[in-house]
């Protein structure tokens, strides 16, 4: 199979499934907004927003790593980033429960909330690398599917608890156990077996490429996350709900963009990373599909930002009404942030890993941050 017929196969494979994904989790919004008040789904942007960070700001990029690494298919090499993760993890959950009171003051929301998804950087890293090896061979087929059947799962999770409980500890608990169920579900697909091993060559290369990861987490958690954070603390829980659900729709086409840019651009790049000279034919096809995807997501943008106003109404119902006007412009800030994970991909690449490279690539998100922290301070003024 040629590079051309290649990228552009897995391309609609990746865009095909997300697709898929973006109408199961389309589905869940609809009903969790129905069958839950603004300020429950205000409690849990806070909550995800605490967990995600404490993840990303330790993150080692394991997914990264194996695609990055020519022993990336070695069971030693495997094996001593899991235990990695598994540490990490650990590690992580144990920081976020020890700031659980602070964090739980400073929002003034239960305390129990924040101690129970303290967990789930923990029950994420027990997930093995199965789908890591699927990214290295380029697998999209089975890596999409793997991600398309763990959105189901969540979902039916998710929407049991909210018709059983209807009140905060439903999505509370459809985050970890959703989680978890995903981390099971790894060990269905082919890996090698694991054990606890931390090998004295994998070990430190890994820490060294993990550096780069740390500081394109860190950018991207400042763009996507800080204003939520800047909101909980000075907005309604019931505005924040609201605000929680046009970020999570805005969200959406730059998680398409990182699942085309991790799945098939970086494995691509680091695989072709000899072929790719200006001119080549690789190199030709990957600008064309680069530009046919942000060219349809374009038109999508577009059609949403004319529309938003009128769907939120008809889809959600007047309690997030708000959220029409502030997805209209968190899209501006969505397709910044889509550049990114774009661009990002390209400068992880071996020959492009450098500070340069990767502060090069977090421009865009800089874009986003500005375009975000504007519009939450639109929503301070009108509940000012």
């Amino acid at each position: 199979m040629t590079a051309k017929s290649s990228i552009a196969s897995k391309s609609l494979w990746t865009i095909g499934t997300y697709a898929a994904s973006a109408s199961i989790r389309f589905g869940s919004n609809i009903v969790l907004s129905r069958l839950l008040g603004p300020e429950i789904l205000g409690v849990v942007v806070i909550a995800q927003a605490i967990r995600t960070g404490c993840d990303l700001l330790t993150d080692l990029g394991p997914e990264q790593n194996v695609v990055h690494s020519p022993h990336g298919e070695d069971e030693r090499f495997l094996n001593s980033l899991w235990t990695l993760q598994v540490v990490r993890g650990l590690l992580v959950s144990l920081a976020c429960l020890a700031l659980t009171p602070v964090l739980a003051r400073f929002y003034r929301i239960d305390w129990a909330i924040l101690a129970v998804v303290s967990a789930a950087p923990f029950l994420n890293s027990l997930m093995s690398t199965s789908i890591f090896s699927a990214a290295k061979r380029l697998d999209v087929k089975a890596r999409n599917l793997f991600e398309l059947s763990a959105e189901a799962v969540g979902l039916v999770i998710t929407l049991v608890l909210a018709l059983s409980l209807r009140n905060v500890w439903a999505p509370v608990l459809g985050i970890l156990l959703s989680i978890a169920a995903r981390s099971a579900m790894t060990y269905l697909m082919p890996h090698p077996r694991h054990r606890l091993l931390l090998d004295k060559v994998h070990a430190p290369a890994i820490f060294h490429f993990s550096k780069w990861i740390m500081l394109s987490s860190l950018s991207f958690y400042a763009a996507i996350y800080v204003d939520r954070l800047f909101l909980g603390r000075v907005v309604p829980l019931a505005t924040l709900g609201v605000y929680g659900l046009a970020r999570a729709i805005s969200d959406l086409p730059n998680t398409v963009a990182g699942r085309l840019a991790f799945q098939i651009v970086f494995p691509f790049v680091a695989k072709h990373q000899n072929e790719l000279e200006p001119g080549s034919p690789a190199r030709r096809e990957l600008a064309q599909t680069r530009r046919n995807f942000l060219l349809l997501v374009l038109v999508g943008i577009a059609t949403v930002m004319a529309w938003s106003d009128w769907a939120v109404h008809i889809l959600y119902g007047n309690r997030y009404a708000e959220a029409g006007w502030m997805l209209c412009l968190l899209l501006i800030g969505g397709w910044i942030a889509m550049l990114s994970s774009l661009n990002e991909a390209h400068c992880l690449a071996p020959w492009r890993l450098s500070r340069g490279g990767v502060v090069w690539s977090t421009q865009p998100v800089r874009c986003q941050l500005v375009c975000n922290l504007r519009t939450a301070r639109g929503i301070l003024r009108a509940n000012a």
